[in-house]
């Protein structure tokens, strides 16, 4: 497929040229072509380089939704059409934005890659404690490329739908049209509800994230502990005697300065790559404290079940507290 595309992009990024090239090979096209730009700098290159790509996204998008509606309407022509076919989800659908904050405020928490082998050589040998969870791979996708603009473009249209969504969604349904009261969601022309999800789109491209979908990009199976994130009684809590067992061998609490030094690598990498913290106190809350202490005694965690609530509450604070903070930024990628 050969695509031809004309670019007009405001200042400082002038433009007006088509380029014309095999769609497989156009971004390696652009990569070329945006050589000869010696007056812009590396990140003004990069940006162009996404938004042009965007770009053709959503205009073969557009392609496709045209090419869908002509055949719909030839089938139409020669068949009738049942009215439960044209209650499908859309192809392509423009989400509102879900919170006041504005794509530039965002703020991507960049993951960073850790040197297991450096670590070792230097006396602190701690990658035995991820291999038991199974987060090798997760480690390993940490060194590719992460894509802010559409991560931040996801993130202020995410909405969480849960049960109590699905139910609002059933009670608008019955308000339109009141003889649905009391049937299924199938016999309303809803999807029947299965689990929570995060919802968006980019560039009008419905975009899902489940707790699964996270499980399969760490290759790992979603089982095992799962203590909650934010524990309740957080004081009386009888965690507290357990987690200071394991954090500092005693049942009185100490402070940070008295972990030992393997342990406190592994709080770090925790709070920058498992359940990264946006800005708040350096200390440790006791559900992450909880999480901690399952890694240094090797019991198995459900990872993915811990960073989907991680990622939930996160954006539930972006829209009812503007905090800027956006959480993995590359598994999001």
């Amino acid at each position: 497929m050969i695509i031809a595309l004309e670019i007009h992009i405001r200042a400082p990024f002038v433009i007006n040229v088509v380029f014309v090239c095999p769609l497989s090979k156009l971004q390696t096209f652009l990569l070329k072509t945006l050589k000869h730009f010696t007056h812009y700098s590396l990140h003004n290159k990069h940006f162009l380089l996404s938004t042009i790509l965007c770009k053709v996204v959503q205009s073969l998008c557009n392609l496709k939704l045209r090419t869908l509606k002509n055949s719909t309407l030839s089938m139409a022509s020669s068949c009738s059409v049942s009215e439960s076919t044209t209650q499908n989800k859309p192809a392509y659908e423009i989400k509102e934005r879900t919170m006041a904050l504005e794509e530039w405020e965002l703020k991507i928490q960049t993951a960073n890659p850790v040197d297991f082998e450096s670590l070792a050589y230097h006396g602190c040998d701690i990658k035995g404690y991820y291999e038991a969870q199974g987060l090798m791979s997760y480690f390993d996708m940490l060194n590719g490329p992460i894509y802010k603009t559409l991560v931040k473009h996801f993130w202020v249209r995410a909405s969480v739908y849960d049960k109590t969504a699905s139910e609002i969604e059933e009670k608008d349904k019955i308000l339109i049209d009141p003889t649905l009261e009391g049937k299924t969601r199938e016999e309303m022309g809803l999807d029947p509800f299965s689990c929570t999800e995060i919802r968006s789109s980019i560039m009008g491209i419905p975009v899902f994230i489940l707790e699964w979908a996270i499980a399969h990009v760490l290759r790992r199976d979603a089982s095992g502990k799962y203590s909650r994130l934010e524990i309740p009684n957080p004081k009386s809590s009888p965690w507290n005697d357990i987690v200071n067992m394991s954090l500092f061998n005693s049942k009185t609490p100490e402070k940070y300065v008295d972990l030992s030094i393997e342990k406190k690598l592994l709080l770090k990498i925790q709070n920058e790559n498992l359940l990264p913290k946006g800005g708040g106190s350096d200390q440790p809350s006791l559900g992450h404290r909880v999480f901690l202490h399952h890694f240094i005694n090797q019991e198995k965690v459900n990872v993915p079940k811990y960073i989907f609530k991680h990622l939930i509450k996160e954006l539930r604070e972006s829209q009812l507290k503007n905090m800027c903070w956006v959480p993995y930024g590359r598994l999001i990628s």
